[in-house]
């Protein structure tokens, strides 16, 4: 089931902040496991011309559910994963009459942009009044 999505006050979506932190330091130590396991398989092939062990796939399909996990996590708190490793997560918002997202990136202390639900991270603005610090 598709966890749905959340509308988000810009104080609400700052408290998530250091929790979405961890979730994506978690979820990029994942992706590098799981690439590395996907480089043995195809190594392995490669030096031995014959297929690896069985278990190798298994540790692939596992590393592959515990990516999915961590990426879960993430969207059943409300938020949208936009781009795991470069860790953009939008919060969908309302802003006077208009639906936006406000616009993290990982590394960043605090929401300080927004786009429109048709923009992207290039086309972020800063929120300026709503949040006087910048990161």
């Amino acid at each position: 089931m598709e966890p749905r999505a959340r509308i988000f006050s810009l104080d609400e979506a700052n408290a998530l902040l250091p929790e979405l932190e961890s979730l994506l330091h978690a979820l990029e130590l994942k992706q590098e496991r799981f690439r590395r396991l996907e480089d043995e398989l195809f190594f392995w092939e490669i030096l031995e011309q014959a297929a690896p062990p069985e278990t190798k796939f298994q540790e692939l399909e596992a590393s592959l559910l515990a990516l999915e996990k961590e990426i879960n996590q993430i969207r059943e708190l409300g938020c949208f994963l936009r781009h795991a490793e470069r860790g953009l997560i939008d919060f969908l918002a309302q802003r006077d009459e208009e639906w936006i997202y406000y616009c993290w990136k990982r590394g960043e202390k605090e929401i300080c942009y927004y786009h429109t639900l048709g923009g992207g991270f290039l086309e972020r603005q800063p929120l300026r009044g709503e949040n006087a610090r910048t990161s």
